[in-house]
């Protein structure tokens, strides 16, 4: 298993953990399940725009959970992913969810335990808190995920 260098891994962890400062306004979201074995995060899509005659890229939002545990089992790793993969799941913008290639993770411990019931919506992203499970989808195209220890589901 191939992993990051120990600076770009802080790096891209703080990125996603940091609540975003600066010029790109990258709007999110974090949350655990009360048990705190599935993590996720909601980033919202940013578009590119221009400030002080400069383009600032815009950003592309995912819903996307982590899992310490689970014991279903992820497909062979690609070829094409140089880092950890297969411990969580992610929605895009384009296209049905899918395994995540990650050196990272989107656990956050400052980030509110929600319980069954309990829902966000950021953007297109709505996730929401199962009995067991915790469901995310692109509400405008339809795709996303459902999570547990034991099941997965892509649609």
């Amino acid at each position: 298993m191939k992993r990051l260098p120990a600076a770009l891994g802080i790096c891209v962890i703080a990125a996603l953990v940091v609540p975003a400062t600066g010029s790109a306004g990258i709007k999110q979201r974090f949350f655990h399940t009360v048990d705190g074995n599935i993590s996720c995060a909601i980033l919202k899509d940013t578009k590119t725009r221009r400030k002080h005659h400069k383009k600032i890229k815009g950003f592309p939002g995912e819903a996307r959970c982590d899992l310490r545990q689970h014991t279903w089992t992820a497909p062979p790793k690609p070829r094409s992913c140089p880092v950890d993969f297969g411990d969580g799941v992610v929605v895009s913008r384009h296209g049905k969810a899918e395994y995540v290639c990650a050196g990272d993770t989107v656990a956050n411990p400052a980030a509110p335990a929600l319980g069954p019931g309990a829902s966000i919506t950021l953007g297109r992203y709505t996730c929401s808190v199962l009995t067991a499970t915790v469901r995310c989808t692109n509400n405008v195209n339809g795709h996303g995920f459902e999570v547990s220890e034991a099941t997965l589901s892509l649609f």
